[in-house]
């Protein structure tokens, strides 16, 4: 009976990491497409997207990776299978964004006040994408590793300079593409939006959807797991 408990659990653990992660991809590539600003990660991912001809969403895998060996090295030492899992999530989120995008392809939005709701729209589905990731607590991306690591490792526990750190380099990497091609991309509303007030939307989003899920059983199978929950910081 435990036994058909942990994987019920795990079933429900797997399901609603697939939603977050379609619904973050899809939040992020609607930010992309109502070009006021997006997540400083997704920013940063537009200028190389601009600069080298690659999707938005092959330059963000290009990114991950980057961050993924640099997780590494921060943490001195290889992660193991928990690596390998967090790469095939951050190989799904790219694709995924460049699949909405193709979507999207036929889809105008144009107006300052429809590219608003659009973009506002898009950093909520984000925050309630990344409100269940960090409950379910199954794998994490990259660029949340870094954010994890700096905090544990380097800075004492402290999530306010860490998140600053962690998304003061997409956003260092954005503007300097941007200024050397004289096109800044992907730095606008969007981008303020999601670096002031993510965080009180995953908390709001934590409160209102409920995803019954028990961590300790989700904690004794096959997937990565660490101990306690990440802040609330996604780029």
């Amino acid at each position: 009976m435990y036994i058909v408990r942990n994987e019920e659990q795990m079933a429900k653990g797997l399901f609603w990491l697939c939603m977050s992660v379609f619904l973050n991809a899809f939040g992020n590539a609607l930010t992309v497409k109502a070009a006021l600003g997006s997540a400083p990660w997704t920013a940063a991912g537009i200028n190389i997207s601009n600069a080298t001809g690659l999707t938005v969403g092959n330059a963000l895998i290009i990114l991950g990776l980057i961050t993924l060996i640099a997780d590494d090295l921060l943490r001195r030492r290889w992660n193991g299978i928990k690596d390998i899992f967090n790469f095939l999530y951050m190989l799904s989120f790219g694709y995924l964004i460049d699949f909405w995008l193709f979507l999207m392809q036929s889809v105008d939005v144009n107006g300052w006040f429809l590219r608003t709701v659009a973009c506002v729209f898009g950093v909520l589905c984000i925050a309630a994408a990344l409100s269940i990731y960090f409950r379910v607590n199954l794998v994490l991306h990259p660029f949340d590793d870094l954010l994890k690591i700096l905090r544990e490792n380097y800075l004492h526990g402290n999530v306010v300079l860490a998140q600053r750190i962690s998304l003061g380099i997409p956003l260092t990497v954005g503007l300097s593409i941007g200024l050397f091609r004289h096109h800044l991309l992907g730095i606008n509303l969007g981008t303020a939006v999601s670096f002031l007030c993510m965080g009180y939307f995953i908390l709001f989003f934590d409160r209102f959807i409920h995803l019954h899920l028990d961590q300790k059983a989700l904690s004794q199978r096959h997937l990565p797991h660490w101990g306690h929950r990440v802040k609330h910081s996604k780029a």
